[in-house]
Order: structure tokens, then sequence, then C-alpha cells
């Protein structure tokens, strides 16, 4: 007898398979975000691709420490705001 087939949709997962689709999720938006922001200075600003790729770093350094918790979104937010810096999605 061979056995019946399993409807990978009927699959149960972890909560930890579900939090790792997640942060993938997560991660791919930010690293898409990222890009856009990153062409816009180059194709529309005009900027030196040597400033772009040293933004690009400092983004990846940012991203490191709110991961490790040493700087919280609530500062990066305040900052922002202390310098008149407005994120808006239309």
């Amino acid at each position: 007898m061979s056995k019946a087939k399993i409807n990978p949709r009927r699959q149960v997962c972890t909560g930890e398979d579900v939090k790792r689709a997640e942060n993938r999720g997560i991660e791919t938006g930010i690293r898409q975000a990222l890009k856009m922001a990153l062409y816009i200075l180059l194709d529309k600003h005009g900027a030196p691709a040597e400033d772009v790729q040293e933004l690009a770093a400092e983004f990846g350094w940012l991203a490191e420490r709110i991961n490790e918790g040493r700087i919280s979104w609530s500062f990066v937010d305040r900052v922002l705001k202390e310098n008149d810096v407005e994120v808006r999605l239309r």
C-alpha cells in the first residue's frame, strides 16, 4: 500500500516555522525599501555612488544595533521628529 498524499496546505507548522517565515518577509520588505531609497538617491538626486554605498553600510549598521536592542525604534522616531523628518506612504 502506498501512503496517502498530504496536502501541503494542511501540514502542521510550528510557531517557530511561522516566526521564521514572518522574519523572512520582514527582512525582504526592508531590503526592498532600502533598495528603493538608494535607487532614488542615485537616479533622481544624482548622489555619488560612493556616498550611496556608505549610506547602505550605515543602514546595515543601524539594523544590527536595532536587532541587538542597543538602539530602539522610539529613539529613531524621536531623532527624525526633532529634525522635522516625516515618513509617510501615499
